[in-house]
């Protein structure tokens, strides 16, 4: 299975041999013109590439990567911050009493320190933080709800929403799951997409689903070399490759 600078790498020195070939036909072309008494006084054909245009539809099947080493998907005091700001803003408080801070606290940044780990261990981060934002709506309720004073903020909710306890639960999931998925930094991969193994057989392409085909435009101008012969400061006669 070839990679994708061997296969453009291939398509380009092709077309150089096909450029070749031209240029041998011709100059036979030209000796059949000079020996007819006819054809010696008409031109030469010459095909000449101006500027070609290529389409080329390929399949990467596996990409030479490597995953960042150190690797922190969270910044934990952002992320704590945010939350309690979240748990905060459905309660419509300002703060906490002292009591209801220290609890949440401790159970915030236990769980974000789960939530960290999960992620770097490979889970997905939409899954882990739905996880994340149920267990923590959980302790925060809890937590609430047993204190004196909380109890009466928990009340204040229901009543203006006009809501049931496991409504104030599903608004704090999806407002902490809303505004947290941001602040979740997802594990970078860094690929050299021209050591990648593809797959480039008509036959083979029409095997593959269209969404894991690539389209490649590749536009080709030739830039042609000639020998020219000079004089140099000697008088020597030489023979430079320069451009057309």
């Amino acid at each position: 299975m070839p990679t994708l600078k061997d296969y453009l790498g291939s398509l380009l020195r092709d077309l150089n041999h096909a450029r070749v070939i031209a240029d041998v036909e011709t100059a036979h072309i030209a000796k059949m013109y000079a020996e007819d008494n006819l054809l010696k006084h008409f031109s030469i054909p010459r095909m000449k590439i101006q500027e070609t245009e290529l389409t080329i539809p390929i399949a990467i099947d596996e990409l030479d990567s490597s995953v960042e080493k150190d690797y922190q998907p969270i910044d934990n005091k952002l992320f704590y911050a945010k939350t309690y700001a979240e748990i905060k803003n459905v309660f419509k408080v300002s703060s906490f009493n002292r009591d209801i801070s220290t609890a949440l606290r401790k159970a915030i940044y236990s769980h974000i320190d789960a939530l960290e780990k999960s992620i770097k261990s490979g889970a997905g981060i939409k899954v882990s933080l739905d996880g994340f934002s149920e267990t923590v709506s959980d302790l925060a309720l809890e937590t609430i709800i047993s204190d004196k004073k909380g109890r009466v903020f928990f009340d204040e909710v229901l009543k203006s929403h006009n809501i049931n306890d496991d409504q104030v639960k599903e608004m704090l999931v999806a407002n902490l799951t809303k505004y947290l998925q941001a602040e979740i930094k997802p594990r970078e991969m860094a690929g050299k997409i021209e050591n990648a193994q593809v797959t480039v057989e008509s036959d083979k392409l029409k095997d593959k689903r269209p969404e894991s085909l690539l389209y490649i435009k590749m536009k080709i101008t030739e830039e042609s070399m000639e020998w020219q012969t000079m004089e140099d400061a000697d008088g020597n006669i030489v023979a430079k490759l320069m451009v057309e």
